[in-house]
């Protein structure tokens, strides 16, 4: 089961995965307001959760803008691919140019995971997907049980993640998700980083970027 929750002016989906054990993960804890952070309190407290993992997709600040709050909130560590650690050592000029608020994200705990890794929580797991392009350190998230993949800004409907930023590029992109996201089954749900979700099959067919 699946909970997105679209928070700060960027409009960047956080995903809350969960199964009936109560258990969950959250993926991009993007919030940048109190009122955007009540909104993940108040889930998982009307639906009795437990929170085992904090994920990024990658560290960009507007999906990290909240990381720090909820490594503090919950008690646990921010996983991420290592590669993308140097987007952390920035953070606050990321935030300045973005018009974030943040505070304490240099003194955040980090985990470093990669694809050999399988994230688990109650009776589910999450493979990952080492993506880079966007930016490097880009991970994707995929459950076969539920049939979806979390892209962060991978792959969108009808688009790809921008390569122009520092660390970007067009044909590692296009090769990550080629051999990550389009091998799977054609209806897997794409949750992507910001706006729709869209699915494997779709993309496969409709995207413009991708031949």
């Amino acid at each position: 089961m699946v909970k997105v929750f679209v928070f700060n002016h960027y409009e960047v989906n956080c995903t809350l995965a969960y199964d009936n054990t109560k258990e969950c993960v959250l993926i991009d804890v993007c919030c940048q307001d109190q009122s955007e952070k009540q909104e993940i309190i108040n889930f998982i407290k009307e639906n009795d959760l437990k929170v085992k993992h904090l994920l990024i997709t990658h560290a960009h600040i507007d999906h990290i803008c909240g990381a720090y709050w909820a490594t503090q909130m919950f008690n646990l560590p921010l996983k991420m691919h290592h590669d993308g650690e140097r987007f952390i050592r920035i953070a606050d000029a990321q935030a300045q140019m973005m018009g974030f608020e943040v505070d304490g994200i240099e003194n955040i705990s980090l985990e470093y995971i990669t694809k050999e890794d399988v994230i688990l929580f109650g009776n589910s797991k999450l493979q990952i997907f080492e993506t880079p392009g966007h930016c490097a350190g880009s991970l994707c998230f995929y459950n076969n049980e539920e049939g979806f993949v979390v892209t962060g800004d991978v792959l969108f409907r009808d688009s790809i993640g921008r390569t122009d930023l520092p660390t970007g590029d067009f044909d590692t992109l296009i090769s990550s998700i080629k051999n990550n996201l389009f091998p799977l089954a054609e209806n897997t749900i794409c949750i992507c980083g910001h706006g729709p979700t869209t699915t494997i099959g779709y993309e496969k067919e409709n995207n413009p970027f991708i031949n």
